[in-house]
């Protein structure tokens, strides 16, 4: 009977406890939505960058770098989730942990530097060689032109567009073009790219694979706060 006087007479504060009780769980609640989702989207990128990087590391040969390859190649990491992120880690991971994988998105993003120069210089390249390809061809152009001028009898014929032969321009201009072309296509312009651009390259993937991501401490831990399986 008690209790029941002390439930009529509090009855207002203990609704006001229990509410407060369930918003404090549900926030935590949310936070732990967050926190698990956070670490589920890392490790999704973290695990599709490791296959473009594989495709990276197969551009490199003895022969140097495969630059078509590396122009066609798709950019490691769109969004930097774990630059996002990191914040929602910072008490739930050691240190250790959190510097791993800052140092793994450290070398990403380098290596896709040096893969976004390569690709700069390639269009560089597509670019220099389309103004040569223009250039020529426009001088190919005033070079017939008067070859076929001067075939013509007179200057007062080729003004009234008597006397000019257009069958046999287009016949000497495409000689000319097709002979340039298959020199061009000949690699007869020589492709450079810096030395110093694969030294720093294959130097960033040996640290990146150094470092071993998916079998590190911090990875482990992200996998278990998003309660995925490390396989």
């Amino acid at each position: 009977m008690e209790f029941i006087e002390f439930l009529k007479v509090n009855w207002v504060n203990l609704g006001l406890i229990l509410v407060g009780f369930s918003a404090v769980w549900i926030y935590k609640a949310q936070e732990k939505g967050k926190l698990r989702d956070a670490a589920c989207i890392i490790i999704l990128q973290i695990n599709e960058i490791q296959k473009r990087v594989q495709e990276i590391q197969s551009y490199i040969t003895n022969q140097g770098l495969n630059l078509t390859a590396f122009y066609e190649s798709l950019p490691l990491i769109d969004v930097n989730h774990w630059n996002n992120y990191k914040h929602l880690f910072i008490r739930k991971i050691d240190n250790k942990s959190y510097d791993t994988i800052n140092k793994f998105y450290q070398y990403v993003i380098s290596i896709q530097e040096q893969q976004e120069l390569i690709r700069s210089l390639q269009k560089n390249d597509f670019f220099v060689r389309q103004n040569a390809i223009l250039n020529s061809e426009v001088s190919f152009i005033v070079e017939t032109l008067k070859e076929v001028n001067s075939s013509c009898v007179s200057s007062n014929q080729l003004q009234n567009n008597s006397s000019f032969d257009i069958d046999t321009f287009w016949n000497i201009y495409q000689n000319k073009r097709n002979k340039f072309k298959s020199i061009i296509n000949g690699n007869s312009l020589t492709s450079y790219t810096p030395e110093q651009i694969s030294l720093t390259l294959q130097a960033l993937l040996k640290q990146y694979v150094l470092l071993e991501i998916v079998g590190s401490e911090g990875y482990r831990k992200l996998c278990k706060i998003a309660k995925v399986i490390n396989k």
